[in-house]
């Protein structure tokens, strides 16, 4: 069964569009990497899992699937488009005045 991380860095890669070559392109990694970490066949190093973060733009504890309330809402958040994101924040503005 896959780990958490597995199972978030799917999600995220699939909620960006990205195929899982882009993704292994753009961190410069082997095509299989990304293939492998998300099935469960590998997990990254340290480094590996910042600079997967990074290109993600969450924290490790997301990527990691941390058992933390504020991370579990921070990845939600992160799953959204920016258009839905942009959607949120409107709405959240108008609720203010």
């Amino acid at each position: 069964m896959p780990s958490d991380f597995a199972k978030n860095l799917r999600a995220l890669r699939l909620s960006r569009r990205v195929t899982q070559t882009e993704l292994a392109k753009a961190l410069d990694y082997g095509y299989t990497a990304i293939a492998n970490y998300e099935s469960g066949r590998n997990e990254p190093s340290i480094s590996d899992l910042i600079r997967l973060a990074d290109y993600f733009q969450v924290s490790l504890d997301a990527l990691v699937g941390r058992d933390r309330e504020e991370t579990k809402e921070e990845l939600r958040w992160q799953l959204l488009s920016q258009g839905d994101r942009r959607a949120i924040l409107d709405f959240m503005d108008q609720l203010r005045k």
